[in-house]
């Protein structure tokens, strides 16, 4: 690794025949944007879920799908930003520091800023608040400048740069910022520190009334003396052949489902097998939901009702 002393040189022009060359500094700088995306990307999958899933897909699953196509865009974005942002930065921050006569770093770093705030316009046109949109410019773009200035340092004293030593840093970094990384949300979700959404713990006083469906369709009408009302309740399977039940029926509040969540349990004579028996809360406290997943948690049918 190159010292910052060395960081502060003044570029010349580099020596040929010596390792690939300048390729090298954009090959690097997609690296290090790819290897920090990949960590940011892999710590937000570790972090609780802020909002209702309802149970309604499996992200494991469909990140495995889409992993193939999602490694095609994220080495395409690394490439990208590389061209778009480190090497303009690398080249302005020399010519700059050239004409002064002052350390290449300093003003490599001073032009990534500008430029970060420069592309921050593009997402403040967007809708974006134009903090956050500098922040994530500029935070994303100083790690690439960084290394890429680092290794431009090295082919510039003349020291041999190979892709292959690129690629087996990258690696090791970025096998020490999942690690990292894990620990980091492990220990906030241990703490308590990194919290996600809770259901809300709806009483059984609160959840006599009528659920409906936002289509109308299905409804749910709890009675307070444990008897209901049920029009069209999803049967046991999902499909255009699912069974649906209407008419009487029973329900009662039970604690401690799943993740802690409480329930109705519906029991519809006649339709015993075929209507779908645990409704889960979900919602917030101000407007609660009681949803089901009929058939399978990845691809079965989700039906939310309302209080309404």
């Amino acid at each position: 690794m190159a010292t910052p002393a060395e960081w502060n040189q003044v570029p010349r022009a580099p020596r040929r025949g010596r390792g690939p060359g300048a390729g090298a500094v954009a090959y690097t700088a997609a690296s290090a944007f790819g290897t920090q995306a990949l960590v940011a990307l892999s710590a937000h999958a570790l972090l609780p879920p802020q909002e209702e899933t309802y149970y309604a897909y499996d992200p494991i699953a469909d990140s495995l799908l889409l992993l193939p196509f999602a490694l095609f865009v994220l080495v395409a974005a690394a490439f990208l930003h590389a061209l778009l942002f480190t090497l303009p930065a690398l080249a302005l921050g020399a010519a700059v520091a050239r004409r002064a006569g002052d350390p290449a770093a300093g003003w490599t770093l001073a032009v990534a800023g500008a430029l970060g705030a420069a592309y921050a316009v593009l997402g403040w046109v967007r809708g974006a608040d134009y903090p956050t949109a500098l922040l994530w410019t500029v935070g994303t773009g100083l790690l690439p400048v960084c290394i890429a200035l680092a290794v431009d340092r090295r082919l510039q004293r003349g020291v041999p740069v190979s892709y292959g030593r690129i690629v087996g840093e990258s690696v090791l970094w970025l096998l020490g910022g999942l690690v990292a990384a894990a620990l980091v949300v492990g220990a906030g979700r241990h703490t308590g520190h990194l919290s996600g959404y809770r259901p809300p713990e709806i009483g059984r006083a609160a959840t006599v009334g009528t659920w409906t469906e936002e289509s109308g369709t299905t409804r749910l009408r709890l009675r307070g003396d444990g008897t209901a009302s049920v029009t069209d309740a999803p049967g046991g399977e999902a499909g255009p052949e699912a069974v649906h039940c209407s008419g009487p029926a029973t329900w009662s509040y039970a604690d401690g489902g799943r993740d802690g969540r409480t329930a109705v349990e519906l029991v519809v004579p006649g339709c015993e097998g075929r209507a779908w028996g645990r409704w889960l809360f979900a919602g917030t406290e101000e407007a609660p939901e009681l949803f089901a997943v009929v058939g399978e948690p990845e691809s079965g049918e989700l039906y939310v009702l309302r209080r309404g």
